[in-house]
This record gives structure tokens, C-alpha cells and sequence, in this order.
């Protein structure tokens, strides 16, 4: 009875470990990229409100109207502050996609690599962010191991098709994601009685994969291979 009730606790802590991780590892990434947005938010408004009261200071040809400005101005200057925000990460995210772009971007990823504390925020940061949208998610059939770098040592895979050769012979298309980041990873051709599918969901799979094994299911279960 007292090992039942340890195991059953063991499994309760575990599960609420995995869940205050999992939730860490989802609400990091928006939360710095709120706070970031909120400090050039500020930074902006705080920029152009002094600007914004010297205008209408002079087309309406007050100059008491910078030291005590009416409560429309502030308003003003926040809208003002979102439209030139958006505006801005819309040139940003077009530049990206230019060579001169990424050039200026990597010049900045270098630079922030350099700091020790930015560098593993903005690192970790960037990997989640990366993994969260990933287009490719949908296209994984499922979750699967397969015998890698070397026979008996298993690696998760996503399944992610199926493709014969001339003899008729079928083989699964894998990606086997690298940890921490599954963003990056291997390509394989492997022969589909070689491959054991697990019951894990592409979700869990990433959180495995992210934590480096520390969030994951207390069983691992298999089912017969899809067929195509």
C-alpha cells in the first residue's frame, strides 16, 4: 500500500514537473518578445512626443502648448508609436528576406553572441521561437524510432512519407531533429520493417526533444506501422 501511494505521488510530482517546464519553455519566447516590444513602444513614444508638442506648438501658434499639452496629444503620440512599430518590423521582416538583409542580421546575431547573458537568452529564445513555428508540422505522419548513429541506439523521427524503390521495396522518409534545437537534424531513407512507431504525439515529441528528455511520458508505447 505505501509503495502504491509513493508510486502514485512519484507520477503526480513528475507530471507537475513536466507541465510548469513545458508551460517555461511555451510562455518564455512571447513573454521577452512582449517585453521587447514593450521597451521600444516606450522608447518610441518617449521619442516623439517632444517632437509631436513642437509641431503643434508651432501650426497653432502657442508655445505654453509644450508645457501643458491636453490629454489628446498622448493619445496621438500612441497611435503614432504602434504605426511606426508596425511599420518597422514590417521593414524588417521585408529586409530578411534580402541579401543585404541577412547580412545586417547576422552582423547583429554575431554581435549579441558576444555578451554572455544576451547571448543565452537570445539563443534559447531564438531556438524556441524556431520550433514553435515550424511549417513543416503538419507534414509529420508520426512519431517513430529508428536505430541511430548506430544499430541499438534508438532516435526519435518523424515520419514523413513513403517512397518505393525499383524492386518495390518500401521505404519511410525520416527526419531524425537534433536536441535542443529540432530545427536542425538528419534525413533518411529507411526500410519501413526497420521502423517503430510510437503512440506519441508530434507535441510531446518536441517537448522531449527541447528538454533534452526531461519532459516526457512515463511509458513509451508502439502500434503497427501507417500503412501508405
Amino acid at each position: 500500500m505505501t509503495k502504491h501511494k509513493q508510486t502514485g505521488w512519484k507520477v503526480f510530482t513528475t507530471n507537475i514537473r513536466n507541465n510548469l517546464f513545458a508551460g517555461v519553455l511555451i510562455l518564455m519566447p512571447f513573454g521577452i518578445t512582449l517585453l521587447v516590444m514593450r521597451w521600444l513602444f516606450d522608447w518610441m513614444a518617449g521619442f516623439l512626443k517632444p517632437w509631436l508638442l513642437k509641431l503643434l506648438a508651432h501650426v497653432i501658434n502657442d508655445p505654453t502648448f509644450q508645457t501643458n499639452p491636453p490629454a489628446y496629444v498622448s493619445i496621438a503620440t500612441s497611435i503614432l508609436s504602434i504605426l511606426i512599430l508596425f511599420l518597422l518590423v514590417y521593414l524588417v521582416g521585408t529586409m530578411a528576406h534580402k541579401y543585404f538583409g541577412k547580412k545586417l542580421i547576422h552582423i547583429g546575431e554575431w554581435a549579441l553572441m558576444r555578451i554572455p547573458v544576451l547571448r543565452t537568452i537570445y539563443s534559447a529564445t531564438k531556438q524556441v521561437m524556431s520550433t514553435l513555428s515550424l511549417p513543416s508540422r503538419d507534414a509529420f505522419l508520426s512519431v517513430v524510432l529508428v536505430d541511430f548513429p548506430r544499430p541499438g541506439l534508438k532516435a526519435i523521427g518523424f515520419l514523413t512519407g513513403y517512397i518505393e524503390d525499383t524492386n518495390g521495396k518500401k521505404y519511410c522518409k525520416v527526419f531524425i531533429p537534433t536536441t535542443p534545437n529540432p530545427t536542425t537534424g538528419f534525413f533518411e531513407f529507411v526500410p519501413a520493417e526497420e521502423i517503430v512507431q510510437t503512440t506519441l504525439t508530434v507535441e510531446d515529441a518536441f517537448k522531449m526533444l527541447m528538454s533534452g528528455g526531461i519532459v516526457s511520458p512515463q511509458t513509451l508505447e508502439f502500434k503497427p506501422i501507417d500503412k501508405p
